[in-house]
């Protein structure tokens, strides 16, 4: 959205904005800065030790970095960046309209636009079965060839083990797997986060997915993300939890959100209150 340069004491960082704030000190500290973000100003002027350039990246962008006054501080800006960037799509041409056409004339003006036409968060959950291979090892500690097969009640035990191996699994990305969803833009817009866990209902376990939204998806952005999800679950996220072993005493236990059995299901909240409930008239009969 915006690229901004920033010097100090002789050094030039170029930073794209919206920018993760755990990653904005890193960039500031490289060239020596160490000021937190909300402290240095948007100023250009010869005499400041830290000098800062904003520039839009496209034709819009350009016209809103014209607002930016030696009042506002990188944070500030970067911030309102994030509020635009999640705004869904719809709004966002909505946002562009208002500037584009002079509907407002500062950035503060702006500011308030998007966050009084932003949506309420919103958070969706679907519900997957849980699986798992364990293979024991044998007197020698050697594992064998042929493992266990395990269902969602012989996985409950082990609930705190297997949300601990996912937690590591989400460590090694910087990025949330939203950033992976490449659906249509009005659904891409309004997804936030993407995060795996567990439920467990009735001593069985199952594969939890929690998606934060700043928009409740339509049935069909749903379908979209659903789809893509499960692809998630079998060769993208989830192929590479297949691969990280829990430890236990009997052997090695490979934990996945997928299975190719026609018993295979990704549901969201009202789907996998209805499946259970079908469950429970099942073993009454």
């Amino acid at each position: 959205m915006f690229t901004a340069i920033i010097e100090n004491e002789g050094n030039t960082l170029v930073m794209e904005f919206p920018c993760k704030r755990y990653l904005m000190a890193d960039h500031l500290g490289s060239i020596g800065i160490r000021k937190p973000a909300h402290e240095i100003k948007c100023m250009d002027e010869e005499d400041e030790p830290i000098k800062v350039k904003i520039f839009g990246n496209g034709e819009f962008e350009q016209k809103l970095a014209s607002f930016i006054s030696s009042d506002y501080t990188l944070s500030l800006v970067n911030t309102m960046c994030e509020i635009y960037q999640n705004l869904p799509y719809q709004n966002k041409l909505e946002a562009i309209d208002v500037v584009m056409n002079d509907k407002v004339s500062s950035l503060s003006e702006f500011d308030k636009f998007i966050i009084e036409n932003r949506i309420n968060d919103t958070t969706e959950h679907y519900y997957c079965p849980l699986t798992a291979f364990l293979y024991s090892r044998d007197e020698y500690g050697n594992t064998e060839d042929y493992p266990d097969k395990y269902d969602g009640s012989d996985l409950a035990p082990y609930e705190e083990r297997i949300r601990a191996i996912i937690k590591y699994e989400d460590s090694l990305d910087d990025n949330n797997l939203a950033a992976y969803f490449d659906g249509n833009n009005s659904a891409v817009g309004k997804l936030k986060e993407v995060h795996f866990s567990t439920q467990n209902v009735d001593g069985i376990l199952y594969g939890c997915i929690r998606a934060e939204l700043n928009a409740p998806f339509t049935a069909e952005e749903e379908a979209e993300f659903k789809d893509w999800l499960e692809g998630q679950c079998s060769d993208g996220y989830g192929e590479g939890l297949e691969q990280r072993p829990i430890r236990l005493e009997d052997g090695d236990l490979f934990v996945s959100f997928w299975h190719g059995g026609d018993d295979y299901f990704l549901l969201n909240d009202n789907e996998f209150d209805e499946y259970l409930s079908g469950q429970s008239m099942g073993g009454i009969e």
